[in-house]
């Protein structure tokens, strides 16, 4: 996914790069609207001598920024809710839940003036888990995730179309942990899902 993303920016930038300029400055606002593609790099203790995994699921997402110098900006990543499936390696689908990643990110963007701009950022991660319901071999028990604190870096760029509109793509790494509790299976079990998501989509200043 991600070396597929990287091709198509290139793609991009190679057909729109000589357009017009829609260059960022100092108290500029950017909003980015696309498909956000959430891939977890699971990983748990032991539950029943196996391991969780989570499968990955793709949204609408949004970002929206703020440029407070014409190199340094503010990004917050949201987006509609993911649904992921967890699986008991080996066993197969055992519990569903949703969440919501809310990601608040300093960036510096390196060619603010230009028609090709990438940039970089480094945060914080906030992970609301809800609507956890068993699954499977667990249909009718009782779980419950533990939303996550963490730290978020992301890398991006920007490549406009005109002097108006641009696309976009962005790739985060989020550190979510989380503890799961299973009514009559185990409690307090260690869950890392630390994803990577990636985005694209369409964006604007105003």
């Amino acid at each position: 996914m991600k070396h597929a993303v990287t091709r198509s920016l290139m793609a991009a930038a190679i057909t729109l790069g000589s357009g017009s300029t829609l260059a960022l400055e100092q108290g500029d606002w950017i909003v980015r609207v696309g498909a956000a593609h959430v891939n977890p790099d699971a990983s748990s203790d032991s539950v029943a001598g196996s391991t969780l995994d989570v499968g990955n699921d793709t949204q609408l997402g949004i970002t929206l920024g703020y440029m407070y110098t014409d190199n340094i900006g503010i990004g917050l990543l949201a987006a509609t809710p993911f649904k992921h499936d967890i699986e008991l390696v080996g066993t197969g689908t055992v519990a569903e839940t949703k969440h919501l990643p809310p990601t608040l990110t300093l960036q510096y963007h390196f060619a603010p003036r230009s028609n090709v701009r990438p940039f970089v950022g480094a945060g914080l991660n906030y992970t609301n888990f809800f609507s956890e319901e068993g699954k499977g071999a667990l249909a009718g028990s009782s779980i419950k995730l533990d939303d996550s604190w963490g730290l978020a870096a992301e890398a991006g760029v920007d490549i406009d179309i005109n002097d108006r509109w641009f696309v976009s793509g962005q790739v985060w790494y989020l550190d979510i942990d989380t503890k799961a509790d299973i009514s009559g299976v185990a409690n307090n079990v260690n869950v890392d899902i630390d994803p990577w998501v990636v985005m694209i989509g369409i964006g604007t200043t105003f």
